[in-house]
C-alpha cells in the first residue's frame, strides 16, 4: 500500500503534531507519512518538533497563496491537518483539497466555534458559561470558520475548581487521541463514513453524567422550542 503524505499546518507549540508523530512510530497510523509541516510563525516550537523527527518544514505566510499551494503540490500531498494553525485558509487551498482537509478545535462544536474563539479564549468562555461538560472537536475544514462536518468528538467534564489553564491541559490530551483517530480515518477513505457517524468518545466514568447533561438540553431546546411556537 502507497504512503499517505500528510502535511501538517501550525502556528504554535506543535502538541497535536507531535501525538501524529508518535503515532506514526509507534505504528498506530500505519501508512502514513507526514511529508511537511508548515508554519505561519517564525520560531514556531513545532518546527523544531519536524527538525527533530527528520520531517522538512517551512514558514510560509497565509496571504502567499501560491507559494503554499505549489509547495503542497510539490510534495504530493493526500490530506492536509490544520493543528493549531491560526489562520483561516485559502479558498483556493479548501477548493484544491476539498474534503481531505481536517481540524482540531478545542471545544465541542457548535458550541463555542467561530471568530474569536482559539487556545485558552475558548476555555475561558466554557468556564464563563457555566457548562459542566467540554471537550475537543476534528472536523472537515469548509469555507466558514469552524463550521465544516464534526468527525470525532472527545468529551471532558469541567470541574468545579478548573482554571482556564487547567481545563485546557486536560482538553489538550483528549485532542491528541481523538486526532490521530481522524487522522487514520483520513488516510484510510473513511471520512464520510464519520460524516454520516461522527464518534464521541467518553470516559465510562464520565458516561452517565453526560447522558444527563444532554437529556436536559433536549428537554431545554423543546421548551424554547414551545415558547418559540407560542409566540408567533
Amino acid at each position: 500500500m502507497s504512503l499517505f503524505n500528510l502535511a501538517v499546518l501550525i502556528s504554535g507549540s506543535g502538541s497535536n503534531l507531535q501525538a501524529i508523530i508518535d503515532a506514526i512510530t509507534n505504528g498506530v497510523l500505519e501508512n502514513v507519512k507526514i511529508s511537511l509541516v508548515i508554519s505561519n510563525r517564525d520560531g514556531a516550537y513545532g518546527l523544531k518538533r519536524a527538525d527533530n523527527s527528520g520531517i522538512t518544514n517551512l514558514v510560509i505566510d497565509k496571504n502567499e497563496i501560491t507559494k503554499l499551494l505549489d509547495t503542497l503540490e510539490k510534495q504530493d500531498i493526500n490530506g492536509i491537518v490544520l493543528a493549531g494553525y491560526l489562520s483561516i485558509l485559502p479558498p483556493e487551498i479548501i477548493k484544491t483539497y476539498s474534503g481531505q482537509i481536517i481540524n482540531i478545535h478545542p471545544a465541542l462544536l457548535p458550541l463555542f466555534g467561530g471568530k474569536g474563539f482559539y487556545g485558552i479564549k475558548v476555555h475561558q468562555a466554557v468556564l464563563a458559561s457555566g457548562a459542566p461538560y467540554t471537550g475537543a472537536t476534528v472536523h472537515l475544514v469548509d469555507s466558514g470558520i469552524d463550521t465544516g462536518p464534526s468527525l470525532v468528538r472527545g468529551v471532558v467534564p469541567v470541574h468545579a475548581n478548573d482554571t482556564a489553564e487547567s481545563l485546557q491541559e486536560r482538553v489538550l490530551e483528549v485532542e491528541h487521541f481523538i486526532l490521530v483517530k481522524a487522522v487514520k480515518a483520513l488516510a484510510e477513505g473513511r471520512i464520510e463514513e464519520l460524516k454520516s457517524n461522527p464518534v464521541t468518545i467518553v470516559n465510562k466514568s464520565d458516561k452517565q453524567g453526560i447522558l444527563d447533561y444532554a437529556k436536559g438540553l433536549s428537554e431545554l431546546g423543546e421548551v424554547l422550542a414551545k415558547i418559540k411556537h407560542n409566540d408567533r
